[in-house]
């Protein structure tokens, strides 16, 4: 069982989730957003390889590509998550546990 204060600490932290969930919605899940979305997509190359052929397979590159790419598929991770009107955050759905 956890402690009121170790439990008051995990619902805060999910809140905080919620509130940075709802606010890749606002600023991603509009028509400007999903078109910044798109474009940074086709720029990072997220359905292509981080090695590709033709650059010598330079490690470096590749983690460059990689990391590119990280930052595109976690925005898109964030948006598959659902909203929460912020009035109901202060109850969050996910069950806290230890």
């Amino acid at each position: 069982m956890m402690a009121p204060l170790d439990k008051e600490a995990a619902v805060q932290r999910e809140r905080e989730r919620q509130k940075t969930i709802n606010a890749y919605h606002r600023v991603f899940s509009n028509k400007d957003g999903l078109l910044v979305i798109e474009d940074l997509k086709r720029q990072f190359g997220t359905e292509s390889q981080a090695f590709l052929p033709g650059y010598d397979y330079n490690p470096v590159v590749a983690a460059l590509r990689d990391g590119q790419r990280g930052v595109v598929l976690h925005i898109e991770a964030m948006l598959k998550r659902p909203p929460m009107a912020d009035g109901n955050i202060e109850t969050p759905k996910r069950k806290v546990k230890k």
